[in-house]
């Protein structure tokens, strides 16, 4: 008996510590610092909400990085080292502005549109909307999420 007690009390501070999804959320119901800084770009990312990336941790809390280019570098360098626990990476959906799973997106590459950061990927939620937008911004090609490894991001970042 008491070690199914012991069980249920484990389950029960599993499932109160794991993390909320935060996808279909949009930047204002996060209710970040009004002051929060892009560790990367040093801009405010208030200033940058329809660009933002996200990384979440196990423990809720959120870093918001001002570009997708910036969030991938962030996710690839500095979070892994001084997080162990990322639950998910975000992206804001460029047409609706609503946060999604940076894993499911579809990335519009060499498009004439620019980030904070100069060249950047634009993501969306879905595909027709990234086919829509790489048409009417001289896009160059749509991408998913496994191409966003750290050459890459830092190629980006070179152009």
């Amino acid at each position: 008996m008491r070690l199914l007690i012991v069980w249920c009390m484990v389950l029960g501070l599993l499932f109160a510590a794991q993390a909320k999804d935060l996808s279909g959320k949009h930047f204002d119901a996060l209710h970040l610092k009004p002051d929060l800084m892009c560790p990367i770009k040093a801009v405010p990312v208030e200033a940058y909400e329809k660009w933002l990336g996200y990384i979440q941790y196990n423990d809720n809390s959120v870093q918001a990085v001002s570009s997708p280019k910036y969030a991938f570098n962030f996710f690839h360098t500095e979070a892994l080292k001084h997080f162990a626990g990322i639950y998910k990476l975000y992206m804001t959906d460029f047409k609706t502005g609503k946060l999604i799973d940076a894993s499911e997106a579809y990335y519009v590459f060499g498009s004439r549109v620019m980030s904070v950061g100069g060249d950047d990927i634009i993501p969306f939620a879905e595909e027709a909307d990234a086919q829509d937008f790489l048409e009417a911004n001289s896009g160059k090609k749509i991408y998913r999420f496994d191409r966003m490894d750290k050459n890459f991001i830092n190629y980006l970042d070179m152009r």
